[in-house]
């Protein structure tokens, strides 16, 4: 099998999960060339623990380099338009961690650069990579539950990676998207949009209840007009110590003909039309020694990212997806603004991907 180079872009708390996935195609030739981060200590060290041949405080040196054929962006939000357009006009695929930018032009303007240059923009959802979460995308798929009337999330979680307000960037206007909404809640709502589709309107509410000096919201709550007719909800905070994305964090699924619960990650509830069933669902090993706070989602996202990109297939999670959500967003925190229901305006064919495969499924006849 043909060599793979990969980069990654911000050696921040979340890189080692991006070396991880890398790490774990060793056997499909795909090899970390390098990384890069304004801090060369911490470009260092990641180098050092995951075999980086090259280290450096320039993304751009990183970029120029024939051997890299894909990066991860993994910088502060406000960092992600111009690192993602300098790795399009260096023909460089790019996985992006979320938010995919920091409102709806730039995203705009990220997903026509990759489409004009032939490239792939993908999106860090790694939570679409729990095994429960795509059992219930394939039932749905299916018609376990038949068509989707009314959906929820209740979402909980401290885990800000700025406990004490004294991050430069997180939390600050300019230089984040947003507050709990685009920091943590965005997860749960991308898996809301992927078992439910996509939104056309929005109505929100948010405010700071226990972190008065950051700029943005530490509680949100959002009713949802889907494209479908359904509708949806979901409510979410960060001022509760619940130090972790999943155990504070509830779905519900009601359809003409069942429903669904996912509570803390797993399906706790499936009452699902005759005849239908959860199907089983069984993800690669991750490698034994792999750690990280985040789980091994972003393990099988970056598999699934290579190989898409070698089928010539689009990428598991499009930067369109990306860019949906930020239009949502933007739109609740509209609605916040005027206390009024937004439109959401799409022009991108968006949450069309089926469940991600195993390599198993991939490698079948």
């Amino acid at each position: 099998m043909s060599s793979f180079g990969y980069g990654i872009v911000g050696c921040g708390w979340v890189a080692p999960s991006h070396g991880w996935g890398v790490r774990a195609l060793a056997d499909e030739g795909v090899r970390l060339i390098a990384v890069a981060d304004k801090d060369l200590r911490r470009a260092k060290h990641i180098a050092e623990e995951f075999g980086a041949q090259f280290a450096t405080q320039a993304y751009e040196e990183l970029l120029q380099r024939d051997d890299i054929d894909a990066v991860s962006i993994c910088l502060p939000d406000f960092l992600h338009r111009n690192a993602a357009l300098a790795a399009a006009a260096a023909g460089k695929h790019v996985l992006c961690e979320k938010p995919l930018a920091l409102n709806v032009a730039e995203a705009d303007e990220m997903v026509l650069a990759f489409e004009r240059a032939g490239l792939a923009l993908g999106l860090v959802m790694n939570h679409r990579y729990a095994a429960d979460n795509i059992r219930v995308k394939r039932a749905i798929q299916d018609g376990a539950i038949g068509r989707i009337l009314v959906a929820s999330v209740v979402h909980s979680s401290a885990l800000t990676g700025n406990d004490d307000g004294s991050s430069p960037w997180r939390g600050r206007r300019g230089l984040v998207a947003g507050g709990i909404l685009t920091t943590q809640a965005i997860h749960f709502l991308d898996l809301l949009l992927w078992f439910a589709g996509p939104v056309s309107s929005v109505k929100a509410w948010a405010d700071n209840l226990v972190h008065p000096r950051l700029d943005y919201e530490d509680t949100a709550a959002l009713a949802l007009k889907l494209q479908s007719g359904a509708v949806a909800t979901l409510a979410t905070t960060n001022g509760a110590p619940i130090m972790d994305d999943i155990t504070g964090t509830r779905i519900e699924l009601h359809g003409t003909e069942g429903h669904i619960v996912l509570d803390a990650g797993r399906v706790r509830v499936a009452q699902l039309r005759d005849g239908a069933a959860l199907p089983e669902v069984q993800l690669p090993a991750p490698p034994k020694e792999a750690v990280g706070m985040f789980g091994v989602g972003h393990i099988h996202e970056i598999a699934d990212f290579v190989r898409s990109i070698r089928r010539g297939d689009p990428p598991p999670v499009p930067g369109a997806d990306g860019r949906h959500l930020m239009a949502v967003l933007s739109a609740a925190y509209a609605s916040c603004n005027d206390d009024r229901e937004v439109q959401v305006r799409e022009h991108l064919p968006v949450y069309q991907q089926s469940s991600p495969k195993s390599q198993e499924e991939e490698n079948a006849p």
